[in-house]
């Protein structure tokens, strides 16, 4: 071997021992980063299914509670129409018995 090729070697060991401890470390710290993403994935991934079964049981009770008011609005619509008929047939009952008190009061002829 010549001189300068030796020289070369011994310049790239150097180099190489330099920089290849260091890309280790790096190397070792990515893969522990990485690890550390994927974990937090997979606790992101629980979380988001915790919570879509969280909003997935809102949701029921959601539409729970549309049914039920949907089902009191109809009885309080149908117990307004029967106080209604009710008051209508009062009413009614009144003006017939108005119409005889007057015809009493007042002789067919008088008018």
């Amino acid at each position: 071997m010549s001189a300068e090729s030796m020289r070369e070697n011994a310049i790239r060991k150097v180099i190489q021992e330099l920089i290849v401890p260091d890309l280790q470390k790096l190397i070792g710290r990515i893969d522990i980063l990485d690890e550390r993403i994927s974990s937090v994935k997979n606790e992101l991934k629980s979380d988001i299914i915790r919570l879509d079964e969280k909003i997935e049981h809102l949701d029921e009770k959601i539409d729970s509670f549309r049914n039920e008011l949907k089902s009191d609005i109809v009885h309080l619509e149908n117990e307004v129409k029967k106080d209604i008929e009710h008051l209508n047939e009062k009413v009614d009952l009144m003006n017939k018995f108005n119409e005889r008190l007057f015809n009493l009061v007042q002789p067919a002829g008088q008018k």
